[in-house]
């Protein structure tokens, strides 16, 4: 976070502080991959397994406000999903990018 966006943000009222903490949250990306393997009744121990890592490093990452993509794709894959990435443009267009988790895998994962 900027100093100046730190600066204007300190000088707002605490109601508006919490709304803006509050999507925040909501946008978090960690976020939503624990509630994508709740929904798919798999615990953190179970995605470290299969993506060959701790659970430490799975709990860090659903906590985390940045992550990276080869980080998701690798957790997506261990609860049996995939990533799809949509790059928009200012004009309006888009352009999807598949990575398909087999691929990608196992060019990040040792075997």
């Amino acid at each position: 976070m900027s100093d100046a966006w730190k600066s204007f943000r300190a000088e707002l009222p605490d109601d508006v502080q919490k709304r803006l903490d509050a999507k925040r949250e909501e946008r978090r990306l960690g976020k939503a991959l624990a509630e994508v393997r709740k929904a798919m009744n798999a615990t953190q121990q179970d995605v470290a397994a299969k993506a060959s890592t701790t659970q430490n490093a799975i709990s860090k990452m659903e906590n985390a406000d940045d992550v990276l993509l080869s980080s998701v794709v690798r957790y997506m894959h261990a609860i049996g999903g995939g990533v799809e990435l949509v790059l928009k443009t200012a004009d309006g267009q888009a352009r999807r990018v598949d990575f398909d988790p087999e691929i990608y895998v196992k060019n990040i994962i040792p075997v």
